[in-house]
């Protein structure tokens, strides 16, 4: 293959397949796009939840919801209500499926599995991106790889997770009632929480998840996640039907963008991730529906919107507060659920909080530990500016 395109995309993940999806709805007028991915096939290796406001983006994909949750600490479980705003989880290989059945359709898109980028991406009138097999060239590329090895100090604090999706004998879940955060006292290196999101009476998606500093792979959590399972199933048998994990930023610094605007740095590191959160489907959608729109009519590229600079400053406040002390952590998620209504934390969550939510959650939370991690905050935002 040597051929010229209007825009490659590096990375056929979500953000990859979901500007490609964007495109796609263009039919003929969708410029002449490939996408190169490592992956020689899509399985279901991951979920995506969002909550469900303002009518997102693929929301009628997904098949399980839930109208009601639990918060656990100390031993103590405080149950909420969300039938305004039910919580959405999407597994991956409904979205694959739906996303490379639109791409297969549009005969102006071509994907490549297998394929692995052998040198670095330049410009000789046009990009010209090399794999092991071929080599094309595109007036535009939208790379949506990591832009280098994850380390402790390129984001403020990480959010580690392991999780098996479990079946049991019986009817040991409480299907229309998922754990948003049980929280585990007895882990010492930053915030740890179960996240338990039941599809049936016999099954469930157990994730053990930690917000910290330090970076966890999954071998390292994988005990703990297997104690809570016992716990969870009640010591009953299982069967793991399958695993997941994954590493999110929290509160990174975004990857610095070329000058020249036809290339553009895309994903988790560009502006995907929501800082306090780690919530990046709906993030992700939003700016493929926009990028496309962007290419198709005024042929340019379309970065990620920044965040309101209230908003980043409250998501880093957050962010050091948990970071100073876990402990501390796990009780402010509590009141926040405690003093404010779950569409006011949703919306927050979400991206679609107005001034008055905004208001609402500052005055929901503990004053006193919130203005003594300002300091902290501020030196850590200048070890994070001056390590880039």
């Amino acid at each position: 293959m040597n051929q010229h395109f209007d825009l490659v995309i590096i990375g056929g993940g979500c953000a990859g397949l979901s500007l490609a999806y964007q495109l796609s709805q263009f039919g003929e007028n969708c410029p002449k796009t490939l996408i190169i991915e490592e992956r020689e096939l899509y399985t279901n290796d991951r979920t995506w939840c969002f909550w469900d406001l303002k009518e997102p983006i693929h929301g009628d994909l997904a098949p399980y919801k839930w109208k009601k949750f639990t918060i656990k600490n100390n031993h103590m479980a405080f149950e909420y209500g969300c039938q305004e705003t039910p919580y959405l989880m999407l597994p991956s290989d409904i979205f694959y499926k739906n996303t490379l059945s639109a791409i297969k359709s549009n005969t102006q898109i071509q994907l490549l599995t297998g394929e692995k980028i052998v040198d670095k991406v330049i410009k000789k009138g046009a990009w010209q991106i090399q794999t092991s097999t071929f080599l094309a060239s595109a007036s535009n590329v939208v790379d949506t790889r990591p832009i280098k090895t994850m380390t402790k100090k390129d984001s403020l604090m990480w959010q580690s997770f392991v999780g098996y999706e479990v079946e049991v004998e019986g009817q040991q879940f409480i299907e229309d009632q998922l754990v948003l955060m049980d929280f585990d006292s007895n882990f010492k290196e930053g915030l740890a929480f179960i996240y338990c999101l039941p599809t049936s009476n016999s099954k469930a998606l157990i994730e053990y998840t930690v917000f910290s500093e330090e970076l966890f792979v999954a071998e390292q959590l994988t005990d703990r996640l297997l104690e809570k399972i016992n716990e969870y199933t009640k010591n009953a048998g299982y069967k793991i039907i399958r695993k997941e994990a994954g590493i999110l930023p929290m509160g990174n610094q975004l990857i610095e963008q070329k000058e020249d605007p036809t290339y553009l740095f895309a994903g988790l590191f560009a502006g995907a991730a929501r800082p306090s959160s780690g919530y990046a489907f709906q993030r992700i959608q939003n700016w493929a529906k926009e990028c496309a729109f962007e290419l198709k009519n005024k042929h340019q590229l379309k970065k990620f919107k920044k965040d309101a600079w209230i908003q980043k400053w409250m998501d880093l406040l957050f962010i050091t507060v948990i970071k100073k002390n876990p402990t501390i952590g796990a009780k402010v998620f509590v009141e926040l659920f405690k003093n404010c209504d779950v569409r006011t934390v949703a919306n927050f969550m979400s991206d679609h909080s107005s001034p008055w939510d905004k208001l609402k959650i500052v005055t929901s939370l503990p004053a006193l530990t919130f203005l003594s991690a300002i300091p902290e905050l501020i030196r850590s935002k200048r070890r994070l500016d001056g390590s880039h």
